[in-house]
């Protein structure tokens, strides 16, 4: 699961609530009861969606900390956060009350009610985006904090970058909890590194640490962890075949707690090449018109296209060159469209790269 979609979402929630909130004001203001009567049970919906989302999120990711190399900036943070917090506690019973209120047509009672409620209401979703901006988008954890805080932590890799920050568990803290890896194509393997904090009295001893298939090995430097320590949590995945975007989690447990830890990597791999349309099709009955499969490259060394071959004799395919070792064409054509058809184009190349040098185009008629 990829948590890290969540807070912007969330924010989104918090800021559309907010419109439908002032929205709904001006209307019941210029005597517009029943528009007015739509947009707040908008207001409702979207708050209910956040509080959902925001509780899903932290279940899953824990606590999310202000980092602390904003001393100023983690003050304001605060200022806001407390009374947020506070706030969206006591709106949850008042914002019920004033909608059984409504409905039931008790209006004196709703107006009153919404007195307090409404700029309480406003305050928690404004807020909501502020601080969402102040700890996604304004003051992100620096580079050099990251490698102060994960202490033994193997130097940072360029290629790395940090999506969660950390994740609290009882006396245990996990950094990161969510990174993205940008590994080269045909890149046979790939090390990640995350490292387990023991910030309770007693030794956290590891009951389960494990991994997907794909995993190679999974392993933690030291167990049980002492108190106060720092263990590093090593895992090497296999991704010589991998391509595009994959998640790689690795689970740990630890004696006495609750829920295991998910600590997951998203493998970015760089392109070689594009293919569209992977798929080619054609509907039952059209007009057999020839369409084009464009072979574009797209890293900085060239990579030929030796032959393009139909594995099916009902749909030809020729190779045009549009620029040698960087562009080309498949012009795919079928005989007929009158039958159902699915077929395959094997492309021979000079890659380099084993699993690259073979790639398939698809076609069908339907």
């Amino acid at each position: 699961m990829d948590y890290s979609i969540f807070p912007p979402i969330n924010a989104g929630l918090n800021g559309l609530s907010t419109i439908l909130l002032v929205t709904g004001f001006f209307l019941i203001k210029s005597g517009r009861k029943e528009a007015h009567k739509k947009v707040m049970i908008g207001a409702l919906a979207s708050s209910a969606v956040f509080l959902t989302c925001y509780l899903f999120y932290h279940y899953g990711v824990g606590h999310t900390e202000f980092p602390k190399e904003y001393p100023i900036a983690r003050r304001v943070y605060l200022a806001i956060l407390i009374p947020h917090i506070i706030l969206a506690v006591v709106n949850v019973p008042l914002i019920v009350l004033l909608v059984i209120a409504a409905f039931r047509g008790r209006f004196e009672k709703h107006k009153k009610l919404a007195r307090y409620t409404f700029p309480s209401w406003l305050f928690v979703s404004v807020t909501g985006v502020i601080i969402y901006f102040f700890i996604y988008v304004w003051f992100p954890p620096t580079l050099e904090a990251k490698d102060s805080e994960l202490g033994s932590l193997p130097q940072s890799d360029e290629r790395v970058t940090v999506v969660e920050a950390r994740f609290e568990s009882g006396d245990l803290v996990f950094e990161p909890a969510f990174q993205v890896y940008r590994a080269e194509a045909g890149q046979k393997n790939v090390e990640v590194n995350f490292t387990v904090k023991n910030t309770g009295a007693e030794s956290a001893k590891v009951s389960r640490l494990v991994s997907g298939c794909e995993c190679l090995y999974v392993e933690i430097d030291q167990d049980p962890v002492p108190p106060g320590a720092r263990a590093i949590i090593t895992g090497l995945f296999d991704t010589e075949k991998l391509r595009g975007q994959s998640e790689r989690k690795i689970t740990i447990e630890f004696e006495g707690e609750r829920r295991p830890v998910f600590l997951t990597t998203r493998i970015e791999t760089e392109p070689v090449y594009t293919i569209t349309e992977e798929m080619t099709s054609w509907e039952i009955g059209s007009k057999p018109e020839t369409k084009i499969v464009e072979f574009r490259v797209v890293r900085d060394d060239p990579v030929k296209v030796l032959s393009a071959e139909s594995k099916r004799k009902e749909v030809t395919c020729e190779l045009v060159t549009v620029e040698e070792g960087r562009s080309y064409d498949l012009l795919l054509t079928p005989q007929s469209t009158d039958m159902s058809i699915l077929g395959i184009v094997r492309i021979e190349t000079d890659c380099e790269i084993e699993s690259y040098a073979r790639p398939l185009a698809y076609f069908s008629v339907q």
